[in-house]
Order: structure tokens, then C-alpha cells, then sequence
């Protein structure tokens, strides 16, 4: 830009006046002029500098590669209540007859002879290793009901699904029985005079 012509240039000493529209203005006024003419800068878009907090204090946006560590809250599971009902009535159905085998107490006495009956095999006679395999049974059968309802109660209030945790209890202990009756039938004279005239 040129000075208007007619202007009167300041005298030594005086302090220039602020250029007007068309008027020469230096580098350094128009820097100034063109800083003042732009919007303020928010405290939020300055970068703090060697950690410290810019605009007084003003909280800083988070950063982008900042990971936010924390503990995360555990989507809830809603109860299942099929599987409640199911679980209550396997676990009643577990309860029935754990307290009809520990009441009746010759448990294996009584399967034994009812297959002796169904094969023809004659009558059997129980020995000291039946009243033995038989408490047994019953301590164990005990020790797995008591285990199953603990580990059903544990998933349950944990909205896990637990209708599986009885029928595994069943099956573990009718697994057990079957092995007692194995080994009584294995020990029986009879039983062994059986298995003989059928190999022949």
C-alpha cells in the first residue's frame, strides 16, 4: 500500500498514527491488525505445555491415544426361569431318592436280586460285602447330592445355566452303583455258575 497524497508525515519524536484504508502500513502493524481481527482461541484447543494446565486450570480434552483404565461393568444376565423350574424339579426329583436309598439301606441287596430274578439265575444270597459296598454307596451318594446342590446353588445365583448340574450328579452316582453291583456279581457263586452254563 502508498501513503495518501497530501499526508503530513509525523514528526520526530511523535507516535505514528494507526494506519487508515489505503494507507502504508509496516509489517509489524499489519501483523497486529490482522492478530486482532481474529476470533479468540479457545482454552481448550491450547496444547498444555510440560504437563501444566492451560487457561488456568481449564480442564483438557481428553486425548485421543489415551487409554481410560477402569473396571468395566459385567453385562447383567437376565434369569432363566425354564432353567430354574427344570433345576427345581431334577434337584426334588435327586432329593426323593437319596432319601429312599438311605432309608432302605440294602440298596445293592435289592438291585442284585432283582436281576437275579429277571435272568432266572436263582436267589441270592447277600454276604458281609454287600452290607460293606452297600454303606458305601449310601456315603458316597450322600457326598455327591450334598456337592451337586452346593454347585447348582453357585450357578444359579450367577444366572448360569445349572439344570445339567443335577442330571451329572444322577449319572455319576448310578455310575458308581453299577460298578458296587459289578463287583457283587462278580463274587457270587451263583452269578459265576450262571455266566459258566451260558459260555457252554
Amino acid at each position: 500500500m502508498t501513503e495518501q497524497p497530501g499526508a503530513e508525515p509525523p514528526k520526530y519524536g511523535e507516535r505514528r498514527p494507526r494506519p487508515q484504508y489505503g494507507e502504508y502500513a509496516t509489517p509489524q502493524e499489519q501483523a497486529k491488525i490482522i492478530a486482532q481481527s481474529l476470533p479468540a482461541v479457545s482454552p481448550l484447543l491450547v496444547p498444555p505445555v510440560d504437563g501444566r494446565p492451560s487457561a488456568a486450570g481449564a480442564p483438557q480434552p481428553p486425548d485421543a491415544t489415551t487409554r481410560v483404565i477402569g473396571p468395566v461393568p459385567a453385562a447383567g444376565r437376565r434369569p432363566r426361569r425354564w432353567d430354574i423350574v427344570l433345576t427345581a424339579v431334577l434337584l426334588g426329583y435327586a432329593t426323593i431318592n437319596v432319601i429312599a436309598q438311605l432309608l432302605t439301606k440294602d440298596t445293592l441287596a435289592t438291585i442284585v436280586t432283582q436281576f437275579f430274578i429277571s435272568q432266572n439265575i436263582g436267589q441270592y444270597v447277600p454276604t458281609a460285602l454287600t452290607a460293606s459296598l452297600g454303606e458305601t454307596l449310601n456315603v458316597i451318594t450322600l457326598g455327591l447330592f450334598v456337592l451337586t446342590v452346593l454347585v447348582t446353588t453357585w450357578m444359579l445365583r450367577r444366572r448360569r445355566v445349572a439344570f445339567w448340574v443335577p442330571i451329572a450328579g444322577g449319572v455319576t452316582a448310578t455310575v458308581v452303583a453299577l460298578v458296587f453291583v459289578v463287583i457283587l456279581l462278580q463274587s457270587d457263586p451263583a452269578f459265576i455258575a450262571y455266566m459258566d452254563r451260558s459260555g457252554k
